[in-house]
C-alpha cells in the first residue's frame, strides 16, 4: 500500500469511527485486553524513548501538539505496564482535557486523533523515519503501542558489509585476429543513445498541458501537498434521547441496532438544551468530500504526496511549510483568511463580491421549495502566497459550488477553455475566478466563468 493509499485510508477511518462511535470504544477496549494479555516488550526502554524522541522533532509530528501529546502519553502509560488506562474515555480526559464523563459518540476526538496519529507514523517510517532502529505503532482497533526491532540497517553507526565484485580475466595478448571492430554492432549502439538522448530531450522541453500549467505551482515542488477541508459544526441527538425515544417507540431492526436514526419532527415537537450535543470539527459535507477525491486523484496521477486534514488539525504554521489547497468557504476559516484581500471575496449573507466593483455580487439561487437551483464559486490559484508558498482555494457558496470547481480545476478540457482569453504570462501569474454551476438534484452540472482577474 503506497502513501496517497494510505492517507485515504485513514481520513475514512476517521470519518467512520465518528459514525459508528460506541461500537468502536467497545472493539477498543476488548482489543486492549488481549494486548495485555502479549508478552512484553523486549526492546530497553531507552531505546524506546529514544525513537520516540526522534518521532516528536520529525517533520511529521512537529507541526501537530495533538498528535505529540497523544503518542507520547500512549508510549509512556505501555513502557509503564498501565495498559488498562489506555480506553477511550480516560485518554479523552487525560489527554484532550475532556469531563471524565464526557460522551464519546458526540465528541470522538480520541478516535479521530488516534486515526490522525496512525497517519503520521506511516509517513514517518516512509520518510525521515525509514531507517530507524526501532519502531512503535498504534495497533489498529486500539490505543496500545507496540515495539519492533526494524530489520532495516541504519543509517550510520553500524558499518557497511564490503561488496564482492566478480573477478574479471583479461587476455594476456591481443592478436590481430581479434581487434577487427563489428561496425554494424557499433552503429546500433550509436542510433540507440541518439534516439534515446532524443526522446529525453523532447519530454523535458515538451510543452506542459494547460492543466499542468495550471497546478505547476505545486507540481514542480516536492514537498507533500497540506489538502484542508472545511468542518461544519452540527446538533445531534444524545444518546439519553434516543434511548428514551427508542423506550417509547417501535423501532425497526437496523434502528434498534445503534444510534444514527432520525427522530421524526412535529410541530409541537420540544427539546432541551440538554438532548442536543453540539459537534464541531468533525462533520464533513459530501460536496467538499467530492472535492477532496478529485484533488487527491489529480495529484496522485501525477505521483504528488498529499495529506488530508480538517477541523482544528491546521495551525498556519502548517500553511508556511506546506504548499497548500484549501476546500470550502464559508466552513474554512483559512479560507476566508486567505482570500480575504483578492479581487473576488466571500461577503455577508452567503455572498461572492467583486471588491473592485460593488455593483457586481453573485448569491446562490434557491426553489420555492428550498431546493438549491443555482451555486458559484470562488477558485483562486497564488503560485506566491503570503506565507511562502503555493496556494489554491476552493471554494463554493454551497458544498455543490466547490465540488463544480475542484472538477472544474483537474479537468484538461475546461482549462484548455479557461486560458484561451488568458496573458501569454498567465502560468506565472496569479489567478482568480468565478465560477456559475446550475445544480439538478444536489448535483452540479459542467461551471462557466462569470468572472476572472489575472494579476
Amino acid at each position: 500500500m503506497d502513501l496517497v493509499t494510505f492517507n485515504l485510508l485513514e481520513y475514512s477511518t476517521a470519518q467512520m469511527g465518528t459514525s459508528f462511535g460506541g461500537q468502536m470504544e467497545h472493539t477498543v477496549e476488548s482489543n486492549d485486553t488481549l494486548q495485555r494479555e502479549a508478552a512484553p516488550h523486549e526492546i530497553p526502554a531507552a531505546r524506546i524513548q529514544e525513537a520516540l524522541t526522534e518521532i516528536l522533532i520529525s517533520v511529521p509530528f512537529r507541526s501537530s501538539k495533538q498528535s505529540q501529546r497523544l503518542l507520547k502519553y500512549i508510549v509512556d502509560q505501555t513502557l509503564s505496564g498501565h495498559g488498562q488506562l489506555l480506553k477511550e474515555r480516560v485518554i479523552g480526559a487525560d489527554v484532550f482535557d475532556r469531563r471524565p464523563d464526557y460522551d464519546t459518540n458526540s465528541d470522538p476526538i480520541v478516535r479521530a486523533r488516534a486515526a490522525e496519529l496512525r497517519k503520521r507514523l506511516a509517513q514517518f517510517y516512509v520518510g525521515p523515519g525509514v531507517n530507524s532502529a526501532v519502531r512503535i505503532e498504534i495497533n489498529p482497533g486500539s490505543y496500545h503501542a507496540s515495539f519492533s526491532s526494524s530489520s532495516r540497517p541504519l543509517a550510520a553507526g553500524l558499518g557497511r558489509a564490503p561488496i564482492a565484485f566478480p573477478q574479471v580475466s583479461f587476455p594476456a595478448a591481443v592478436t590481430d585476429s581479434n581487434i577487427r571492430p563489428r561496425q554494424h554492432w557499433s552503429l546500433w549502439v550509436v542510433s540507440i543513445l541518439c534516439a534515446l538522448l532524443l526522446a529525453s530531450t523532447l519530454f523535458l522541453f515538451w510543452p506542459k498541458s494547460p492543466v499542468d500549467q495550471f497546478w505547476e505551482p505545486i507540481l514542480s515542488t516536492r514537498k507533500p501537498v497540506l489538502i484542508y477541508t472545511g468542518s461544519n459544526p452540527v446538533y445531534l441527538p444524545t444518546v439519553q434521547l434516543l434511548e428514551k425515544y427508542g423506550s417509547t417507540h417501535q423501532l425497526d431492526q437496523l434502528d434498534s441496532q445503534g444510534h444514527e436514526f432520525l427522530i421524526p419532527l412535529t410541530p409541537d415537537q420540544k427539546f432541551s438544551a440538554g438532548d442536543l450535543a453540539a459537534v464541531r470539527n468533525t462533520y464533513v459535507t459530501l460536496g467538499d468530500v467530492s472535492a477532496n477525491v478529485a484533488v487527491a486523484t489529480f495529484l496522485t496521477r501525477n505521483q504528488r504526496s498529499f495529506d488530508l486534514r480538517s477541523g482544528e488539525d491546521v495551525v498556519f504554521g502548517d500553511l508556511l511549510q506546506s504548499p497548500s489547497v484549501l476546500i470550502g468557504a464559508f466552513n474554512n476559516g483559512w479560507t476566508m483568511q486567505m482570500t480575504a484581500d483578492l479581487s473576488f471575496v466571500l461577503g455577508p449573507g452567503l455572498t461572492i463580491r467583486d471588491r473592485s466593483d460593488a455593483r457586481r455580487s453573485w448569491v446562490s439561487v434557491y426553489s420555492s421549495d428550498g431546493k438549491l437551483l443555482v451555486d458559484y464559486a470562488i477558485v483562486a490559484r497564488i503560485p506566491h502566497s503570503k506565507t511562502g508558498e503555493p496556494l489554491f482555494a476552493i471554494a463554493g457558496i454551497t458544498q455543490s459550488g466547490t465540488r463544480a470547481a475542484a472538477e472544474f480545476i483537474t479537468s484538461p478540457q475546461e482549462i484548455r477553455e479557461l486560458i484561451k482569453s488568458a496573458p501569454k504570462t498567465w502560468a506565472s501569474e496569479n489567478v482568480e475566478f468565478v465560477l456559475q454551476t446550475k445544480v439538478v438534484n444536489d448535483i452540479p452540472t459542467a461551471p462557466t466563468v462569470v468572472a476572472v482577474r489575472y494579476w
